[in-house]
């Protein structure tokens, strides 16, 4: 455990070393992502949120629209989004791997703090309460359920008898 918590960046290698190229697949087409196709449907694959795995300087990649990339072939116009998706891959953009310096830009680092912190429930002052009160709560709701259903349990029957 105390190796874990002392570790630094440059100890973490991001990618097997033999997978590495010199040249990194980035977007196809209008989009600023990757997408793939596949079995049931599409996903979005942003190689600029991992540039660390390929050995390059990971910086604040552009993350506009990238919800719409996602879709399942069971949806209204699936089939345009193929046709779409197909043509993008006509039109590939690469960029060379870039290993200087940090690994990550100080922008990159406060943009992903700000990321993560964005995802995170704010706790407000009049909801809060810690972890132990909830599961204190939410015991003794089940219990108090139980003991109803054991209560109404007994009334049917008595009333049979």
């Amino acid at each position: 455990m105390t190796i874990l918590q002392n570790i630094q960046e440059e100890d973490i290698e991001w990618r097997a070393h033999w997978l590495l190229s010199d040249e990194i697949l980035y977007r196809c087409g209008d989009f600023d992502w990757v997408p793939l196709l596949r079995v049931w449907g599409a996903v979005r694959y942003v190689p600029l949120l991992v540039l660390r795995q390929y050995r390059s300087r990971q910086f604040i990649p552009a993350t506009q629209r990238i919800a719409e990339c996602e879709f399942s072939y069971r949806g209204d116009g699936y089939k345009k989004k193929i046709r779409e998706i197909s043509n993008a891959w006509n039109q590939t953009r690469w960029m060379k791997r870039l290993a200087v310096g940090p690994m990550t830009t100080l922008e990159y680092n406060e943009w992903w703090v700000r990321r993560i912190n964005d995802n995170t429930p704010k706790s407000s002052q009049r909801n809060s309460q810690s972890i132990e009160d909830h599961l204190r709560k939410l015991e003794a709701e089940k219990l108090r359920k139980g003991k109803n259903k054991a209560d109404e349990d007994l009334d049917r029957l008595e009333d049979r008898l």
